[in-house]
């Protein structure tokens, strides 16, 4: 039979558990983060060089045909893992949205003065209040758009050059 004792034990339990998968998903996303931020910057630093020796010479030919293809084919697989990575940051923050409403729901609704989801949309709030917020999102719009553009960038310059070196 449950006791009181009993069931307070078990709301702590699920509490924990639920606190502790909201933790995970947000550390998974963060990690999708990082992960697309270092492949981009390695990808930067990849298509630098190859498009430093591709006009060392100061002459685009046939015999820089393969590098300007590996340009090409470095921008494209860029763009899609960061398209991926992008999808995979917002299914986790999501799971995380849904995890704090249940917690707010579960928890601190009638119990507390406010909600984690209230606090958090009051920060927003003030912060997209601020100048700097909409001067930024003026200029970059999204911040995961602005992740795309590195890769497709270098897909165009390697395509670019790929056709130059044809000629």
């Amino acid at each position: 039979m449950e006791t009181p004792n009993n069931i307070n034990e078990i709301s702590k339990i699920q509490k924990d558990l639920c606190w502790g998968l909201y933790q995970d998903v947000r550390s998974h996303s963060r990690h999708a983060e990082t992960l697309r931020s270092s492949a981009v910057n390695y990808m930067l630093v990849v298509a630098s060089a190859l498009i430093t020796v591709i006009t060392f010479d100061d002459h685009i030919n046939r015999f820089d045909l393969p590098l300007s293809i590996i340009v090409t084919v470095i921008g494209l697989i860029s763009a899609f893992f960061s398209a991926s990575y992008t999808e995979l940051y917002y299914r986790n923050r999501e799971r995380a949205g849904h995890i704090r409403k249940h917690l707010d729901k579960t928890y601190f609704k009638d119990q507390a003065p406010t909600s984690l989801s209230q606090i958090l949309e009051e920060a927003d709030a003030d912060h997209h209040d601020t100048k700097i917020y909409r001067w930024s999102r003026r200029i970059t719009g999204s911040t995961h758009l602005f992740w795309l553009v590195p890769p497709l960038m270098v897909l165009t310059i390697g395509i670019v050059l790929t056709v130059l070196s044809l000629q």
